[in-house]
């Protein structure tokens, strides 16, 4: 082996690779471990603080009242007399737009697990609204319902938005846990278990890799890390989004939609509609997502190669750096 892949070797902690990687086989040799870097998921924060600022904005739009003149004091009154007058509808509608843009663009917080989570931030204020009108009726038919939540005014807001700025703090942590990479003499090995309800697991042999990038971005390229695509011929690696409505589980769309499925699709089934394109994953579950060094796991595993595989020949076109 070279110098340089015999330094990554010295610093990899070769037990502690092959206790947790229990797939490793004993002819294989641990060379690099890695994982997502806590700022490769600041997408997810700062999608975070969006939804917390959207919060704040009705929570302050009831009692804000800016003074002065111009244009920009125009804007600011013309947005707060419109939060303070649509509510908790105007909150619904700001949060749905705000989970529409952010599933269409293909974004890497547009996962299932992110929208879910902005669907809930967004029903919660009108479902605690409903249960207040649904005492208020019951008290005109002499019924003994009672709202077991306080009642509903615009301060809630400001909990709400704190409790689920919380919440996706704790998961995006816990998900950018979830991720574990390690890089052998043949394999390249990449683990996923999420809330114990999400694991997979893949090695994929040198042998089988057609195209290898690294792409690490603006800010990652200042902060030292990035994704490495290890792509193969059977197309792990790569992903593929089609347009279309995700009403339920699969076969769904070959049923008719009835009662409360129809109603659903109604409200949200535009919100999963996302366009399409093919191409490199930036799922963490299907490439080296967020690692540190980038650009020298790209070496590593492109001198891993040429020793399992032998170097490309002129006309080979294995390899993309970006």
């Amino acid at each position: 082996m070279s110098s340089f892949i015999d330094e990554f070797k010295s610093r990899v902690d070769a037990e502690g690779v092959l206790s947790d990687f229990p797939e490793i086989t004993e002819a294989e040799i641990p060379i690099w471990r890695g994982g997502p870097t806590f700022l490769s998921m600041l997408d997810k924060y700062i999608l975070g603080v969006l939804v917390l600022a959207v919060h704040l904005l009705f929570f302050a739009g009831d009692w804000l009242e800016p003074e002065g003149e111009g244009r920009a004091n125009f804007v600011i009154k013309l947005v707060v007399n419109l939060v303070d007058f649509s509510g908790v509808l105007g909150f619904v509608i700001s949060m749905l737009v705000l989970t529409k843009i952010n599933h269409y663009a293909n974004f890497s917080t547009s996962g299932k697990w992110t929208t879910s989570w902005l669907l809930l931030s967004s029903t919660i204020p009108v479902i605690w609204k409903i249960m207040d009108i649904l005492e208020w009726m019951a008290g005109f038919a002499g019924s003994d319902f009672s709202n077991p939540l306080p009642a509903w005014n615009h301060l809630w807001f400001a909990p709400l938005g704190a409790v689920s700025f919380i919440v996706m703090l704790a998961i995006t942590v816990l998900y950018q846990r979830s991720f574990d990479y390690a890089i052998t003499d043949k394999r390249v090995h990449i683990r996923k278990s999420f809330l114990f309800v999400d694991s997979s697991v893949q090695g994929i042999s040198f042998q089988k890799i057609e195209n290898l990038k690294a792409d690490p971005s603006i800010l990652g390229r200042i902060l030292g890390f990035g994704n490495v695509h290890v792509v193969t011929g059977s197309g792990v690696g790569l992903q593929v989004e089609s347009l279309g409505v995700g009403v339920g589980v699969a076969g769904d769309a070959l049923e008719p939609l009835t009662g409360f499925r129809r109603a659903v699709s109604i409200m949200f089934g535009w919100i999963t509609k996302q366009r399409q394109r093919t191409e490199m994953s930036a799922d963490p579950a299907n490439c080296l997502y967020g690692v540190k060094r980038p650009m020298d796991v790209y070496r590593l595993i492109n001198e891993l190669m040429d020793i399992n595989v032998g170097p490309p020949g002129p006309d080979d076109d294995l390899h993309a750096i970006e």
